[in-house]
């Protein structure tokens, strides 16, 4: 009796297919991400944010900004709500324009590289607020008072899908305080002594990138800080607690 030989595996069954996730730089330059409009103090305007091809910047369109703003005027997309207190706004995460504002109603202008007041992460949605600030008395720049701010409404592929956090237990290079939410999953880290990133990562179920992304603030050397806490719940990205 004969037996028919199996087909060959075809070159793509023999290889793992990967999901390639999204990055700033694959949305084609221009595409609109994110829209506010400002208002407080008698301002008015709006705010645009377009893809510019780069992973870890876009270009920033303002209009019909009245009054226009004054010199020293300085724009900030701040982590808090736009509820927030003026105190609260100058503590919180944000990437801080280091140049003034033109004295115009319309401008447009790129975000830094990463290396000067850009994102180390490719999903700049936990940005929740623009901020007008006008700059401290005496200063050429600064976050002095709050002229106006925008709550800011982002249109964006799912950059990072939101990982699952489950708390595994203390162990070594983990021996943190975990808080947990209503439902008791767990919300916050407070790093202890001698923690490393990858085993809190690995208490978690999850990885450094995902602690990273979790905390865009803190990557790094600063998610290995005793005594601070961080996040571990994606409605709480760039929130510091």
């Amino acid at each position: 009796m004969s037996i028919a030989a199996a087909p060959a595996p075809s070159a793509t069954a023999e290889k793992d297919i990967v999901t390639k996730v999204p990055v700033l730089s694959d949305l084609t330059p221009g595409t609109l991400i994110a829209t506010g409009e400002f208002s407080g103090a008698g301002t008015k305007g709006k705010i645009q944010i377009k893809a510019n091809g780069a992973d870890h910047g876009f270009d920033v369109t303002l209009t019909g900004l009245q009054p226009v703003p004054l010199a020293g005027t300085s724009l900030e997309l701040n982590s808090l709500p736009s509820t927030a207190s003026e105190w609260d706004l100058q503590h919180g995460f944000s990437y801080y324009r280091y140049d003034a504002l033109s004295q115009e109603s319309d401008q447009t202008f790129s975000t830094p590289s990463v290396d000067y007041g850009g994102f180390e992460t490719n999903d700049p949605r936990f940005m929740r607020t623009a901020v007008i600030w006008a700059a401290p008395s005496g200063a050429p720049i600064g976050l002095g008072s709050v002229i106006a701010t925008a709550a800011l409404n982002w249109d964006l592929p799912n950059m990072t899908a939101g990982p699952t956090v489950t708390d595994h237990g203390s162990a070594e290079g983990a021996r943190g305080q975990v808080s947990l939410g209503a439902d008791g999953t767990p919300v916050s880290y407070l790093i202890a002594p001698n923690d490393t990133e990858n085993a809190i990562a690995a208490r978690f179920g999850i990885t450094a990138e995902d602690l990273e992304w979790l905390n865009p603030d803190r990557f790094g050397d600063r998610l290995n800080l005793a005594n601070i806490t961080i996040n571990l719940s994606e409605g709480s990205r760039g929130l510091r607690w």
